[in-house]
């Protein structure tokens, strides 16, 4: 038993040497630096997965303490280097040295097999000084069918939407495997939810933003998927719905959340979506919620009037809807809200099924304000309204009312955005 300890002992040490020594593969830029124009300089130090993630400089310390269980890892590990991201996500760990860009923060677009690009969607942490950093860049997305992907990185132009590719970093898989292959037909495709039917019009993957999205996106920085819908409830055409959530899902796990923008345009209903995931996959999931606009029932509505300025008079107005407690919270103080007055709210508990929406603002005087702004959270909520400089009080009307959630399978169509990928 002595000797098979002692054996065993001698492994885990051999194993651990190798851990710390042995040179990453040929396939994997660490080390590799780029610059920009005005001479900073990024420089890939390391990537991990996980949900929490640590940056291990090169010290043998450091590297020793990469090895051993997580309980003494984590009782020996620098704080300052632990990054808590919650979920599982892939970390970048970039050294940046210099205080540029001077055109804006680098734009960071994750490349699958094809080349097309996807940007946006991370959350990033920075150890050390300005202009001496150590850089984790997180995305909850990444390519992950092949054994390698691409990291390419941005330098932002003078004007809008400019961008220069500066350089871009090899990246091994850290989930490779064999995934199923998803099959779906192209747009169009339909839901049904009760008295609600949506079709799935439009996916398409590349557009530019805004005005510009029916044309490719001119670099991969600003590439959206443009996704298309037509509302009907009762079998005939309706406004009074909008998108105003999506889940997007492939079949090699990853997840995406998030809007960046809606319209309405040629009779649909469109959003646009940045991050995407990436149109080689055959078949996108989407789990789609839908808004009501107005003609709203009596049961989802509250009134009650604010003084303005605030005096905190009716700070503690509340009321039971939905089966929870909607809270008045004052006139919360959003400075990067336009508009002359923000109001809060709070509902307690959460109902992430429900939205708050402002149904109608209207002042002493019978003059209606207008919404200029919101914010919203799954309890928290803030409206900023334009309003008249002599009014002195408003009734506001609150609508707290479900979501309607509908479920496609769907392949995306492409326009490419991209040096490679034309």
């Amino acid at each position: 038993m002595k000797r098979f300890l002692v054996a065993l002992g001698l492994l885990l040490l051999l194993g651990g040497a190798v851990t710390i020594f042995w040179p990453r593969g040929p396939r994997e830029s660490i080390g590799h630096t780029i610059a920009f124009s005005d001479g900073t300089t990024m420089t890939l130090k390391d990537v991990t997965y996980g949900k929490e993630h640590r940056y291990l400089s090169s010290s043998l310390r450091e590297r020793v303490i990469s090895v051993l269980p997580a309980k003494l890892r984590a009782k020996l590990s620098p704080a300052k280097g632990v990054y808590n991201v919650g979920k599982l996500s892939i970390v970048f760990w970039l050294e940046h040295r210099g205080n540029g860009p001077a055109t804006g923060d680098p734009q960071l677009v994750l490349c699958d097999g094809s080349g097309f690009g996807t940007s946006g969607g991370y959350s990033l942490m920075r150890i050390g000084g300005v202009g001496n950093w150590i850089e984790g860049w997180a995305f909850e997305y990444f390519p992950r069918r092949a054994p390698t992907f691409t990291l390419r990185i941005y330098e932002p132009g003078q004007q809008y939407p400019q961008a220069k590719l500066i350089g871009e970093f090899t990246i091994e898989n850290p989930k490779p495997g064999k995934y199923s292959e998803w099959t779906a037909p192209a747009p169009p495709v339909t839901a049904m939810e009760g008295d609600m039917s949506v079709t799935l019009v439009d996916l398409t993957a590349g557009t530019g933003r805004g005005s510009n999205k029916w044309k490719p996106a001119p670099n991969p920085t600003v590439s959206m998927t443009r996704a298309g819908f037509r509302v009907e409830q009762n079998g005939q055409p309706t406004k009074e719905w909008r998108p105003v959530t999506v889940e997007a899902s492939d079949a090699t796990g990853n997840l995406i959340n998030g809007i960046w923008g809606t319209g309405r345009e040629r009779s649909l209903e469109y959003m646009e979506l940045q991050p995407s995931l990436w149109p080689a996959e055959s078949a996108w999931k989407l789990h789609v919620g839908f808004s009501q606009r107005s003609n709203f029932v009596a049961s989802e509505l509250w009134t009650l009037r604010v003084p303005i300025p605030n005096t905190g008079a009716t700070n503690l107005a509340q009321t039971n809807l939905q089966g929870a407690v909607l809270k008045y919270t004052g006139q919360a103080r959003k400075s990067w809200l336009k508009g002359d007055h923000h109001f809060g709210f709070r509902l307690t508990p959460p109902r992430p099924e429900y939205r708050l929406t402002l149904a109608k603002a209207v002042d002493d005087q019978g003059r209606e304000a207008k919404e200029v702004g919101s914010y919203e959270s799954p309890v928290e909520w803030a409206f900023a309204l334009k309003t008249h400089a002599d009014a002195t009080n408003l009734d506001l009307t609150l609508a707290l009312h479900r979501t309607r959630y509908f479920d496609f399978l769907v392949r995306p169509q492409i326009i490419s955005t991209n040096e490679t990928a034309r």
